[in-house]
């Protein structure tokens, strides 16, 4: 485990079942200590996470094999869910957060494990020349 600082806020990284995942925690952390995890591309577009964050929300992101959302995927997810509420004291809840191919994540994690999402945010990036 160690800890580093993203975007000026606190970022634990460690190893979930042999995997890289993270976990960045709000300076000022709402009551009902609501987070949000990043379902693919961590670092692409933060800028919504970031505000987030500094509005309370925490940030939890793990690293995926394949982009495919294979069924394994999903059961990490949901252990990793299970952990992260347990060890951090947050809402049993996540808001999983889907950029292209994250969308996939999101809304079949929120299809399979319902009890693990409260609401879903699924965007595509746009581009223009």
């Amino acid at each position: 485990m160690t800890e580093a600082a993203w975007n000026g806020f606190r970022r634990i990284d460690f190893l979930f079942e042999g995997r890289e995942a993270l976990l960045v925690l709000s300076d000022k952390p709402n009551a009902e200590r609501n987070w949000l995890l990043k379902a693919e591309y961590f670092d692409a577009f933060p800028n919504f996470e970031i505000e987030m964050v500094k509005r309370g929300w925490h940030l939890a992101f793990i690293e995926n094999r394949s982009t495919w959302c294979l069924e394994e995927g999903l059961d990490l997810k949901k252990r990793f869910v299970s952990c992260i509420c347990t060890a951090y004291g947050l809402y049993p809840k996540c808001i999983p957060v889907g950029m292209s191919c994250g969308g996939l994540f999101a809304v079949k994690l929120a299809a399979k494990y319902p009890e693990c999402v409260s609401a879903l945010i699924v965007f595509a990036q746009t581009y223009s020349k």
